[in-house]
């Protein structure tokens, strides 16, 4: 079984196949962007699904579950490059970041960062994706995930100059010779097609997150906080709650373009959630 399900992206455009060949790797090829959404009907939306379905439905849950279903929709955006050639990934997997806050409040570099990958997310309802989150990151606080364990385990006792090789000679497995490593421990694909991280939790108004080099997705998105500011309605300056939407993107996949479509879809999708979001 390879690392990714792939089929050929044959209908690259002219300055797709040019950006895939020039730039050697995502990190030099970087772009970013900025959305700010009004969230009353998703607010209310939200209300709605907690009290019929008992679930803690949040606003990361919708923004993952619209971004899964916009990946579902245009899949020349749910690519990567290989080998400096485009390739369409077969399934769109969601990566969703998880903090591990540290127990000793004068240590913080003892808190951890890992995250979890939903796989086929475009295939679950919200109510669905609620559970599979849940699951994966209650296993993941608990300590019952064996590939985080792993990972931990070699991370804590590897040397950093031999740690860095690692993690090299895996990548380069992973994603130039398409080798699925869980025979090495590594899993699959970890980081899917796209990622979906949050700094509204700590009431952060705005964040970015760099692409991590062990990954490659095309698209990052980070989730501020809601806030109160004024917005124009029908011609008048009214109050709003608003949230801004980060993205970071591959260039060599996303331009402007595509951008573009993907801010006004899920701008639609988040502010008609009824519509679009489904029944949880």
């Amino acid at each position: 079984m390879p690392n990714i399900q792939l089929r050929p992206y044959n209908h690259a455009s002219s300055f797709r196949k040019i950006a895939a060949a020039a730039w050697d790797d995502m990190y030099q090829a970087t772009i970013y962007g900025q959305l700010k959404i009004r969230v009353e009907a998703l607010e209310a939306y939200i209300d709605k699904a907690r009290t019929e379905t008992g679930k803690r439905i949040t606003l990361t849950h919708c923004v993952t579950r619209a971004l899964a279903l916009l990946l579902s929709e245009h899949p020349d955006i749910n690519a990567l490059v290989i080998n400096r050639k485009l390739y369409l990934r077969e399934d769109v997997d969601i990566f969703l970041q998880v903090a591990l806050p540290s127990d000793d409040p004068d240590r913080m570099g003892k808190s951890d960062l890992t995250g979890l990958c939903v796989r086929r997310a475009d295939k679950l309802s919200l109510g669905e994706l609620h559970d599979t989150i849940r699951e994966q990151a209650s296993a993941l606080r608990k300590g019952k995930d064996k590939d985080f364990d792993k990972t931990k385990k070699q991370a804590n006792n590897t040397p950093g100059w031999l740690l860095h090789r690692a993690l090299k000679f895996i990548g380069w497995l992973q994603y130039r010779w398409n080798i699925d490593t869980s025979f090495l421990g590594a899993p699959r694909d970890p980081f899917g097609s796209a990622m979906v991280t949050s700094v509204g939790m700590f009431d952060a108004r705005v964040g970015y997150a760099p692409f991590f080099p062990l990954a490659r997705t095309a698209i990052i998105l980070c989730i501020g906080a809601i806030v109160e500011e004024p917005v124009v309605e029908n011609g008048e300056v009214v109050p709003g709650r608003v949230i801004s939407i980060q993205a970071t993107m591959d260039h060599r996949v996303v331009d402007g373009y595509h951008a573009g479509i993907l801010s006004q879809e899920i701008t639609k999708i988040l502010t008609e959630p009824d519509k679009y979001l489904g029944t949880p």
